[in-house]
């Protein structure tokens, strides 16, 4: 559900940080209806909805807005504005005339965030392929960049939606940015790389995680 707020804006949920609850602009299974064609449109078929992408992701924004609205009448230039702004993991950006998906894509862009700047980043597995990432190297099968979190416990978390029993990767981001390897901060949360050599990769214990996790 969004909702906006007089004073901060759209916002999801049922209450404002400020604590206001806000006006309701468009209500859950519309904003879940509206949520998977914008990603559709900005991470995986923007061709397929006549859409010109640049290579950076970059999208014009009323010709997004005017693709969907042909395709939902009801979904106007204000709601999928409101979708945006107020998305609570940041998937998306607006530059101006024009708007992108920061991470996620399974088409071909070359991004541009800025440079990851921490030592150590962090790969939420299955034991199963823990075991062949530590072998083969880090690169993603589906999507265009490998997704990194900063910490270990957020990896294992991510890790649980896909594994009951997860394991959690180390990535040495210092060698592997200097052996040439783009890695790439999009949000608090997020660091998008380039395939990652298995000389950078290491194993932490499940042991360290699940103390912090207490």
């Amino acid at each position: 559900m969004i909702r906006r707020c007089p004073q901060h804006g759209f916002f999801r949920g049922e209450i404002c940080e400020c604590g206001q609850t806000g006006q309701i602009v468009l209500e859950e299974s519309k904003t879940d209806q509206l949520g998977r064609l914008v990603a559709g449109a900005l991470r995986h078929f923007p061709r397929d909805l006549g859409l010109t992408m640049d290579s950076r992701g970059w999208v014009d924004l009323v010709a997004l807005e005017k693709t969907i609205h042909n395709r939902h009448r009801w979904a106007n230039q204000e709601l999928v504005r409101a979708l945006i702004q107020s998305d609570p993991k940041a998937r998306y950006e607006i530059s101006g005339t024009n708007v992108r998906a920061r991470y996620g894509h399974s088409v071909e862009v070359d991004l541009d965030h800025p440079e990851n700047q921490l030592p150590k980043l962090y790969y939420g597995a299955s034991e199963e392929e823990a075991d062949r990432i530590l072998e083969v190297g880090l690169k993603s099968a589906s999507q265009r960049y490998v997704h990194l979190s900063m910490t270990p416990e957020k990896a294992w978390h991510v890790a649980t939606f896909r594994t009951g029993n997860p394991r959690v990767i180390e990535v040495n981001a210092v060698v592997a940015q200097a052996s040439g390897v783009k890695m790439m901060k999009v949000n608090e949360d997020i660091v998008i790389s380039d395939p990652i050599p298995h000389k950078c990769l290491s194993i932490v214990l499940s042991k360290d995680i699940k103390k912090d996790l207490i």
